[in-house]
């Protein structure tokens, strides 16, 4: 009876990970993935860190997913119809860390410093006649 429960349970994670690759390959977010399972960010946090095969389905479709929007990009390069822009935003909001803008900030800052130094040189003083 454990060893039914267990296949069945092997057999409904085989089908997420095939679900997620299978929307990877459409082009779809982590959320639509998760969606489409039936579960939240937390749950899906905790099966990626549990189980590496759905780790490892994740990061396949996550790959499938940006290579279907950079798919797209390409395809279209001359094509005016096309809404790049729409592809661009899907782009740097699914693949954050692949596509983000970089800004150097310079900042000035000022800090006034007030040092007394009679009562530094004064204190030296004295620390020297008393040795």
């Amino acid at each position: 009876m454990a060893e039914e429960k267990q296949i069945k349970k092997k057999m409904s994670t085989k089908q997420q990970r095939d679900t997620m690759i299978e929307l990877g390959l459409q082009g779809a977010s982590q959320k639509m993935m998760f969606s489409q399972l039936g579960i939240s960010q937390k749950p899906a946090e905790t099966l990626k860190k549990n189980d590496p095969e759905f780790a490892d389905a994740l990061d396949l479709a996550v790959v499938h997913s940006q290579s279907y929007w950079e798919s797209m990009l390409l395809a279209n390069l001359e094509n005016r119809g096309f809404n790049s822009r729409l592809a661009e935003i899907a782009l740097r909001g699914q693949f954050q860390k692949d596509y983000r803008e970089t800004r150097d900030t310079k900042v000035d800052a000022k800090v006034e410093v007030k040092i007394d130094f009679n009562k530094e040189v004064n204190d030296l003083i004295d620390a020297l006649k008393k040795v």
